[in-house]
């Protein structure tokens, strides 16, 4: 799955504009809320966001996700290489 859909139920109103505009069904109304329906494929579009006035909906690209955390994990270790490299130095 290439996005992750997340609904922030405390800002949902349960106006069901989400459910109308998708065209793949991701969304599912439980107890008055909206709810992403994780057993489909979310296309990425970002309909959903904007038709909700709430702001109650995120689409997350997963693999950009992804991409920015290896970069975060590559550039601690660059940083404990280099930390690692002057106490070398220090030693000798």
């Amino acid at each position: 799955m290439a996005f992750r859909v997340a609904v922030d139920r405390e800002k949902c109103n349960g106006c069901e504009e989400c459910l109308e505009v998708c065209t793949v069904g991701m969304f599912r109304i439980q107890s008055g809320k909206a709810s992403s329906a994780q057993d489909r494929e979310c296309l990425g579009c970002e309909s959903c966001m904007a038709v909700c006035d709430e702001n109650a909906i995120t689409v997350t690209d997963t693999r950009v996700a992804l991409s920015n955390t290896c970069q975060s994990l590559l550039s601690v270790l660059d940083d404990m290489d280099e930390t690692e490299s002057q106490r070398s130095k220090n030693l000798y």
